[in-house]
């Protein structure tokens, strides 16, 4: 039966460790193995990003266990370097457990962060992958995001393009 819930600091060593795994297997699925993240940098990761005010922790349990999450913490100016910008939020961090890719948990958690963002007064979200996941593109797309055309490239060199929706 799977559940979606509101998580907390308490669920950062679970998630940290669903977040490495399935960040592992996006990147040999995809043939860029290097800078893996490991479970305690994904941990204080987590920490980090739920200390904001206006941030969540959205977690699926398929039979009690951990099978997805996501994190929505509040955009800022300059790619994270900035000020705050109102009204928009930013989705981060999204992990399915790589056994059960493909089974809808994905869209699962990025539907209850949607809602969840909008009951904290957000009304536009953003988030970035990485050029390389089919997977997540085909996963935003049927949720409604769009490319905004915007590209980058991530804290291990890999290209990455940004979306964005309005909640």
């Amino acid at each position: 039966m799977l559940t979606t819930r509101v998580g907390g600091p308490s669920d950062a060593p679970v998630v940290a460790r669903l977040w490495a795994a399935a960040d592992a297997a996006r990147r040999a699925d995809a043939g860029t193995e290097g800078g893996r993240h490991d479970e305690t940098t994904a941990e204080a990761r987590t920490l980090r990003m739920l200390a904001g005010t206006a941030s969540l922790l959205v977690v699926a349990e398929d039979e009690g266990e951990p099978a997805a999450m996501t994190v929505v913490v509040q955009a800022l100016a300059r790619d994270g370097a900035g000020d705050p910008i109102p009204g928009l939020a930013h989705v981060t961090m999204v992990a399915v457990d790589p056994s059960r890719w493909g089974l809808g948990l994905g869209a699962a958690v990025v539907t209850r962060a949607q809602a969840e963002a909008r009951g904290l007064g957000y009304t536009q979200a953003q988030l970035w992958t990485q050029q390389s996941n089919a997977r997540a593109d085909r996963l935003y797309r049927r949720l409604g995001w769009t490319l905004s055309g915007r590209t980058n490239t991530d804290e291990h060199g890999e290209p990455i393009r940004h979306y964005v929706r309005a909640l």
